[in-house]
């Protein structure tokens, strides 16, 4: 049975496109290993240029960037030890959504920021584009959430720049550890940021349409 043309796959056609067993496919979501998300029905969705990545991770990263994700212990654990030394509790922004509210932006913002490492990663020029197009749809969902959620659009502005920093420094940090040349770094750099940019141009343009 063909797998269905979709960055997002459902858990079957995932473990298939692997050939490993659903189950280890679930552990391996869990770990961090695959970008997923679970949708409101409760099923699994896989990000087809995530599994592509296990299947070519040999030749298709640059910069060491795999080193960056899938894992708590690199840039995740960096940017909530960011985050804790700059308060994100004391925003006035935090303050105003609810618990259920900040796990989702939270989640949000994992999801978006992974595709946003694996866009800098990925050395296909179709894969570069699927991975930040589905970057800016993400977004553009923020975008309309924080709407509906009673942020203003400053205050849904401050609260993702609030997040892109420490990705970014996170990164930084990465690339001057990894790539020798000065111009390699400043390349390097130049994506993410110019890919996270595009992800708050999609936020501002779909703010309206939460209020609408």
């Amino acid at each position: 049975m063909p797998i269905p043309d979709d960055p997002w796959l459902p858990l079957g056609a995932a473990s298939r496109l692997l050939g490993v067993a659903p189950d280890t496919l679930r552990r391996w979501a869990d770990m961090g290993r695959v970008e997923s998300f679970t949708t409101p029905g409760g099923h699994r969705r896989f990000l087809r240029s995530s599994l592509e990545g296990l299947v070519n991770a040999p030749r298709r990263h640059r910069y060491g960037v795999e080193r960056l994700t899938g894992s708590a212990g690199t840039i995740s654990g960096e940017i909530h030890r960011r985050m804790a030394r700059t308060g994100l509790a004391g925003q006035p922004w935090h303050a105003r959504l609810t618990p259920q509210q900040r796990a989702e932006f939270r989640r949000w913002g994992q999801r978006t920021f992974n595709l946003v490492l694996e866009y800098v990663a990925a050395t296909k020029r179709s894969e570069r584009a699927l991975l930040l197009a589905e970057a800016e749809r993400m977004g553009a969902l923020y975008g309309v959430e924080a709407s509906k959620a009673g942020l203003s659009l400053a205050e849904s502005v401050e609260a993702f720049l609030f997040y892109r920093t420490p990705v970014l420094e996170a990164i930084g940090a990465h690339l001057r550890r990894r790539a020798a040349k000065l111009t390699d770094r400043s390349v390097a750099y130049g994506e993410p940021t110019a890919a996270i940019d595009s992800v708050l141009t999609a936020l501002v343009g779909s703010y309206r349409e939460g209020s609408a």
